[in-house]
């Protein structure tokens, strides 16, 4: 089986470590409230594909010092899929996710700590 890269979709990942006053319930709250409005914008609509998003469990049973890795400190990450680049940097630059972006640096984190990238990608398993 040849693997390759997808053709039909692009991504943003992103990932964020929250200011130190939140806590983790806190994180996923404002979070969930954030991810209620961005998915309601019209832009949005028109060109988002698939949005996921995951936060740090800390019921991994010790997974990460097992492998002999160091904690992270990141609390949250998300996943955009958009049919092309174009489509993607359309919505990430509209006004209006851009006013709702900035209101989200100013409260859960900061831009130093908002790490953002563009991705291709292969899907190895889905099942």
């Amino acid at each position: 089986m040849s693997l390759s890269f997808r053709e039909d979709r692009v991504r943003v990942v992103g990932f964020f470590k929250a200011r130190p006053n939140f806590t983790p319930e806190e994180v996923r709250t404002k979070a969930l409230e954030m991810i209620a409005t961005v998915k309601a914008f019209s832009i949005m609509q028109k060109n988002l594909l698939k949005y996921d998003v995951s936060f740090i469990s800390n019921g991994s049973g010790g997974l990460v010092k097992a492998l002999g890795l160091r904690e992270t400190e990141f609390c949250a990450m998300f996943v955009l899929e958009f049919g092309s680049h174009e489509q993607m940097h359309e919505t990430l630059t509209d006004p209006e996710y851009l006013k709702h972006l900035d209101s989200a640096l100013q409260t859960i984190t900061s831009r130093e700590d908002l790490h953002l990238f563009p991705a291709e990608f292969l899907t190895v398993i889905d099942q």
